[in-house]
């Protein structure tokens, strides 16, 4: 084993599950299309859309659900993933072991410019890299993009449901309680639009990984020069995420 190979993989992990259920290995499958939420009422909405099955031999059982079901007859994986870069890649990481291949990830984010309000849709093209996963998987200076095709499809089936939506870069970072107003005011200056906790790692282990994600959120919070205003319940931020949702689901239906 070379220095720089890790000690035990995903697929290390598979196989064990595998082994304790008492399954084949070909039978610890998902689709390859993968549709990532982090909100219960967002996962709850995407199985009701799929008809989602829960997945028997899954390992986190309910307090991380995880169910298989169909959109436009296509086959669809659908998560509830911890929030989080750390957790969310390890989950994602045991995901891509089993057969993902193409990830959208429907999350919330914190608004960082003015005219973002609560409810608005951001899609993304870029994160910004300031949590501590994704320099397990790339060197510290590297870019990590959305895919575009991916990408494409998800605002163009915005636009043709004519929802309004921006797109542009976001920031992922651990420290939610470190989102000092310097950083602040520094990515809002270059004209990030939103700041959240995993994209950047979703992108980077994608990237390592050679699969495909994208990624979008509606804006539950806004960040400002004065403080941080909470709109969680926003009646908009619920509709919205329900539309997204929708969208994410009829993009990957399509590919």
């Amino acid at each position: 084993m070379g220095k720089d190979e890790p000690v035990f993989t995903p697929s290390d992990f598979i196989r064990y599950i595998a082994k304790a259920r008492n399954l084949p290995i070909n039978a610890v499958r998902v689709p390859e299309r993968l549709l990532m939420t982090y909100q219960r009422s967002s996962y709850e909405y995407g199985m009701k859309l799929i008809d989602g099955r829960l997945v028997d031999w899954w390992m986190y059982g309910e307090r991380q659900p995880f169910c298989i079901g169909e959109f436009n007859d296509a086959e669809i994986g659908l998560g509830l993933f911890w929030i989080g870069a750390a957790a969310a890649v390890m989950t994602l990481e045991e995901l891509i072991a089993c057969g993902a291949r193409t990830i959208l990830e429907v999350g919330t984010g914190g608004g960082l410019q003015n005219f973002l309000e609560p409810g608005a849709i951001v899609v993304a093209t870029e994160a910004i890299r300031d949590e501590g996963t994704s320099r397990h998987y790339l060197r510290t200076k590297m870019k990590v993009e959305s895919s575009t095709r991916l990408r494409d499809r998800l605002a163009d089936c915005l636009r043709e449901k004519e929802i309004k939506h921006y797109v542009g870069p976001v920031w992922s970072t651990d420290g939610v309680y470190r989102e000092t107003r310097s950083k602040f005011r520094r990515f809002r200056d270059r004209g990030i639009l939103a700041v959240n906790m995993e994209t950047s790692a979703v992108f980077a282990l994608a990237r390592f990984r050679g699969v495909e994600a994208a990624s979008a959120q509606v804006i539950s919070d806004i960040l400002t020069e004065m403080g941080w205003v909470q709109a969680f319940e926003h009646q908009l931020v619920q509709k919205n995420t329900s539309i997204l949702i929708e969208a994410a689901l009829t993009v990957l239906s399509s590919l």
